[in-house]
């Protein structure tokens, strides 16, 4: 029979739980429960739903998937910490390797225990958070990218953002980007001619139409 102490820190062993304070820990020592396993005992199967965490105490434990070998956990090492978050299906197989001793903690329980004690949950929060941020390390290609707290380059959109800064408008042909409106305006008010970037690739207007002459009064003239 473990003491609570030992159970403390036995539970320490779990990833999930590592940052988690030794008073914290007690009352999730208290619920544990002490397992015996035997070479050849199945814990659980890829199919059974995620309900517990375990942490050997002594002996080892296989974790494989189909024939493939995932793992093998000894003392003070965890496995099926993910069932504290998720109930879904095991997805691997945990089977014993060597007799021993393991201790499991029921997600019901744990959260019965976290209910009352803000601090347990913060500290899981922060564990999953380390652990995603970890995955995201390793395989960036899957992860999504966020833009929150990263400042864009001045001019350009945010990432993920629709842009909003208005562009300038594409130029004309022949003109460049000296060509201004001002200079227009000035060019106009002194009487000069327009700059040449300002008349290159434009089309010619209509001609205007010829003034005609009136023909002057026969009466007007004799006068």
């Amino acid at each position: 029979m473990l003491t609570a102490v030992e159970r403390v820190l036995i539970l320490k062993g779990a990833d999930l739980l590592s940052d988690v304070g030794p008073r914290h820990l007690l009352g999730l020592a208290e619920v544990a429960r002490e397992i015996e396993i035997s070479k050849g005992d199945t814990i659980y199967n890829a199919e059974d739903p995620a309900d517990a965490l375990y942490v050997v105490v002594e002996g080892r434990v296989r974790i494989s998937t189909g024939d493939r070998t995932m793992s093998e956990v000894g003392p003070g090492e965890a496995f099926g910490t993910w069932s504290l978050v998720d109930e879904s299906a095991r997805g691997q197989r945990a089977e014993c390797v060597q007799d021993g001793l393991a201790l499991a903690l029921h997600r019901d329980e744990f959260y019965d225990v976290a209910a009352v004690d803000v601090t347990l949950l913060q500290s899981l929060i922060g564990a999953l958070a380390k652990r995603l941020r970890a995955l995201v390390a390793e395989r960036p290609e899957e992860a999504r990218v966020e833009s929150e707290g990263v400042q864009a380059p001045e001019g350009s959109p945010a990432a993920g953002q629709p842009e909003t800064t208005a562009r300038p408008a594409p130029a004309e042909s022949g003109a460049t980007a000296s060509s201004t409106p001002g200079a227009s305006l000035t060019a106009a008010a002194l009487g000069k001619p327009l700059p040449e970037t300002e008349t290159q690739g434009m089309e010619p207007g209509p001609l205007p139409a010829p003034v005609r002459e009136r023909p002057l009064d026969p009466d007007a003239q004799r006068e």
